[in-house]
């Protein structure tokens, strides 16, 4: 993950919206805005997007680390 800032994340999260090929660097985008919030709501709501484009992507490996990420914080 690069180390972006909330603005270039946000920015490039609108950049993205709506394009599913894209979705591995939208699950990175959202994994990195997780990481920028603090354990709220809006941390696991980038975590379950994270995820969701995980799914998407077929990302295996991180659609299990988000999945127990999302347990532990009592998603699923």
């Amino acid at each position: 993950m690069a180390d972006l800032t909330p603005a270039q994340i946000d920015a490039r999260l609108k950049q993205l919206h709506g394009q599913l090929e894209a979705a591995a660097e939208l699950s990175d985008l959202h994994e990195q805005a997780a990481q920028l919030a603090d354990v709220s709501g809006d941390h696991r709501f980038h975590i379950t997007h994270a995820w969701v484009f995980a799914l998407v992507a077929g990302d295996d490996a991180r659609i299990a680390l988000l999945e127990a990420r999302l347990r532990a914080l009592g998603g699923l």
